[in-house]
């Protein structure tokens, strides 16, 4: 490392011991690794993401085809895919945080901190933030999806439906009071809750991370996660 003082160039020379001539093998092959630590998340959110949709799919699809002779094919590319995204967000959101409780509790239990934890364990908090990242990937393709089911054409068919069914019945005004203040609600608080995940996910990045002390990064990373999870 070459440093200047007063005109005058020095170079310095640091060791870091990395082992012995054993670990030279790993060495040369790191800069040839592709995303090492994301590939056990990507795995879980795509196993997760398989679960849902094909539990979704068999339930809204194959079910009422089964049962009624309802087509329901066209819900698979855009609907299915949209209630799969939430429920895999929130799982991810609570495998974030739930490493650490175990962690605390198995403290508590050996009545120390300075013990190693097993390697499951240990693999699992590193990939912490990962997983959080991910959680967001999946809360912010939510919000785009919900955005887009108002725009496909099966809704525009589905409103003229509706409103030739309501011509036809004689109903002047379909105003109902209830299902608007819960629809209302219930797009209030997505909105708030992608906002506070997304002030997680920022402060997960290491350049805000390191710009805030211990208390502001606690309080972002506990009252913030509480509020966004009552949010959803």
């Amino acid at each position: 490392i070459m440093t200047s003082q007063g005109g005058t160039e020095h170079f310095e020379v640091w060791k870091l011991d990395v082992g012995g001539l054993s670990a030279s093998r790993a060495l040369e092959e790191a800069p040839l690794l592709l995303f090492p630590s994301w590939r056990g998340p990507l795995l879980t959110t795509m196993l997760l993401f398989s679960f849902f949709y094909l539990y979704i799919a068999l339930k809204n699809v194959l079910m009422p085809f089964l049962d009624r002779a309802e087509n329901n094919l066209h819900h698979l590319p855009l609907i299915t895919v949209n209630q799969a995204l939430p429920a895999v967000a929130l799982v991810m959101l609570s495998l974030v945080y739930m490493p650490g409780l175990l962690a605390s509790v198995l403290q508590l239990y050996r009545g120390t901190k300075y013990k190693r934890f097993p390697d499951w364990l240990d693999q699992w908090m590193c990939a912490r933030k990962q997983l959080g990242l991910l959680s967001f990937l999946c809360a912010a393709l939510h919000a785009v999806y919900s955005v887009c089911l108002s725009i496909r054409r099966a809704s525009g068919y589905m409103i003229l439906n509706a409103a030739y069914q309501q011509v036809k019945a004689g109903v002047v005004d379909s105003w109902v009071e209830t299902q608007v203040w819960r629809s209302d609600l219930y797009l209030s608080s997505g909105i708030l809750g992608l906002g506070v995940l997304c002030v997680l996910a920022l402060t997960s990045l290491p350049s805000v991370g390191q710009a805030l002390n211990w208390r502001e990064f606690t309080f972002v990373q506990s009252f913030l996660t509480l509020l966004q999870q009552k949010s959803v």
